[in-house]
């Protein structure tokens, strides 16, 4: 337990400070030690222009200390405030900007301040940091995104000692840490697993698809419904050691949930419709059709008995055939094409007559 005599508060030349190459923010496809590539990560948040210009024009305020360790080579990694490091580091030197360059020289040229040191509060070890980021980020008032949490939680579980338990004694000790619950944490991780092991297979060759543009929380939501990690060969949504996942139905699932039609829609279209989706991967009938290419409205029929597809079958026909006899008056000209259908249905309501009628005689 770390107390207040082991912890120091230093004000550090900006030039001494590091950023946090294991930061949970930071996307896995690049090298998190390069500070140029960090630079030009953060740059792509805009706030990070006007978080510049506040420092530049107010200073940095005291009361905010960075959170920092010693590193091997005498410097101190920024665990909590890689944004103002990031900020400050610019105002000293905006040539160092990737990304920007307009932008960053014109706030540094108008900044009236430039701190050339900033307050850092040294802690002995990382891990003693990490219990205060779990109430700030994961479930305090500056929340990360969904993946960040899910890193930051993988990085605190990697650290937790074993203990009588296993696995769920450390789902609850990490939930204690974060006021959290302990099923919420094994979620995040387990679907953490899975977009890691998305990531292993490229995304599975996805047009356009990376970490960039992968909602997380889809996949982690997903994960609520027993029939989707069934489907994956899991046993519990809350197991990170994937045993038993099904690779090509991963692979499946991840082109239904984020693989782009030409209309820019994903085939599940909202999140809401994975509760359909989670209906049809436990039918068989239904889940070849919708690998086939069929509608999540169409193939969520094939769920039901023969009688309820019929029934609903014959009135949702109903309800379309209405609505084409309402509107048929204003089709000046009909298409040979209209004609063939209209005769099609027709054959098809005949057939279904006969059928209907055979059965009223058998009863």
């Amino acid at each position: 337990m770390v107390t207040t005599a082991d912890v120091s508060i230093r004000f550090i030349p900006v030039d001494e400070l590091k950023f946090d190459p294991q930061n949970p923010r930071l996307p896995g496809n690049f090298d998190a030690k390069d500070e140029h590539e960090v630079l030009r990560w953060m740059l792509g948040d805009a706030s990070l222009i006007e978080l510049m210009g506040s420092i530049g024009q107010q200073g940095y305020f005291p009361g905010e200390p960075l959170l920092g360790v010693r590193d091997h080579d005498g410097k101190v990694v920024i665990v909590e405030g890689n944004r103002r490091l990031a900020s400050t580091k610019l105002l000293l030197h905006p040539e160092l900007a990737p990304i920007k360059k307009v932008a960053v020289q014109k706030v540094a040229l108008e900044a009236r301040e430039k701190p050339s040191t900033l307050p850092v509060l040294i802690y002995p070890k990382r891990e003693d940091i990490l219990s205060y980021l779990g109430y700030r980020h994961v479930t305090g008032i500056k929340a990360w995104d969904p993946l960040a949490k899910a890193r930051y939680l993988q990085e605190l579980y990697d650290i937790e000692p074993e203990v009588n338990g296993g696995q769920e004694s450390k789902f609850r000790a990490l939930a204690r840490k974060i006021g959290s619950r302990a099923d919420v944490v094994a979620k995040l991780l387990t679907g953490l697993a899975l977009y890691e092991k998305i990531e292993e297979c490229d995304f599975f060759d996805i047009k356009g698809l990376d970490e960039s543009h992968i909602n997380f929380s889809v996949l982690t939501t997903a994960l609520n419904y027993s029939n989707i990690f069934s489907f994956l060969g899991l046993t519990s949504a809350n197991d990170p050691s994937l045993q038993g996942l099904e690779i090509e139905n991963l692979s499946d699932l991840t082109n239904w949930l984020f693989a782009k039609t030409h209309e820019g829609k994903t085939r599940i279209g909202e999140s809401r419709n994975l509760s359909l989706l989670s209906r049809i991967v436990s039918h068989n009938q239904a889940l070849k059709i919708w690998k086939d290419g069929a509608s999540l409205d169409y193939a969520i029929t094939f769920t039901e008995t023969p009688v309820e597809i019929f029934r609903k079958s014959l009135f949702e026909s109903q309800a379309q055939l209405k609505t084409a006899r309402d509107y048929s008056h204003q089709v000046a000209k009909p298409e040979k094409s209209y004609m063939d259908i209209l005769n099609d249905i027709r054959a098809i309501a005949r057939d279904v007559m006969v059928i209907m009628e055979e059965r009223q005689k058998l009863e």
